[in-house]
């Protein structure tokens, strides 16, 4: 290994460089390479989910203003569990304050909270009287709940520029692009249409 190689190496630490390493024998070049396809395909997945995380968190929160009303996600709503209603403090007071636009409350609310509202607890609260509604195409709650999870999963091990290598990506992707067409066929088709994953995924098997 080069002075160079060692240097970066060190930067990156032994312990984030390690898993790339193992995953090709020690051979440095090779580790590398892999490290800069990791960081490739992690921007493009993150692209591609970016729109399906909003899509979606839209979609829930009109859904459930229409069936129940937009006292839904407040602090006190009677819809929400204790954890929920605090996760809505916090956003509340991220976003400015209670006379933010709604808009920004609901862009202050994390992934997981959105994917929260698809569990078992909140099927008869939720589910059943607005959270189905949300969707262009028909779905399976529990189903949902999972891929979703999958894909929350996912998304935190790319914010935190974990591997992802060694994850099953093109089920990922394809995971992906049936949520976003279920919620809208124009979401799922914008995705289809703009994400770098295809090409970044053939560049591995090339």
């Amino acid at each position: 290994m080069s002075r160079e190689a060692r240097t970066l190496a060190a930067l990156l630490s032994p312990a984030r460089i390690g898993p790339y390493l193992s995953a090709t024998s020690n051979d440095w070049t090779r580790a590398i390479a892999l490290y800069d396809w990791n960081t490739r395909i992690s921007a493009a997945f993150f692209e591609s989910i970016h729109y399906l995380e909003v899509g979606l968190r839209n979609a829930l929160d009109d859904a459930a203003a229409r069936f129940i009303g937009a006292g839904w996600l407040h602090p006190s709503s009677p819809v929400l569990s204790r954890r929920s209603r605090e996760a809505i403090v916090v956003a509340t007071r991220h976003a400015g304050g209670t006379t933010a636009p709604r808009g920004k409350l609901v862009a202050e609310l994390p992934f997981g909270f959105w994917w929260s509202l698809l569990a078992d607890e909140y099927n008869r609260r939720l589910w059943q009287p607005a959270l189905r509604h949300a969707f262009e195409e028909p779905v399976r709650r529990r189903r949902l709940h999972a891929d979703l999870d999958d894909l929350r999963r996912l998304r935190n091990r790319i914010a935190h520029h974990e591997p992802i290598h060694t994850r099953p990506l093109e089920t990922d992707f394809a995971r992906v692009q049936d949520i976003s067409n279920r919620i809208g066929s124009a979401l799922g088709s914008h995705i289809a249409t703009t994400s770098r994953v295809p090409v970044v995924l053939a560049e591995r098997r090339t």
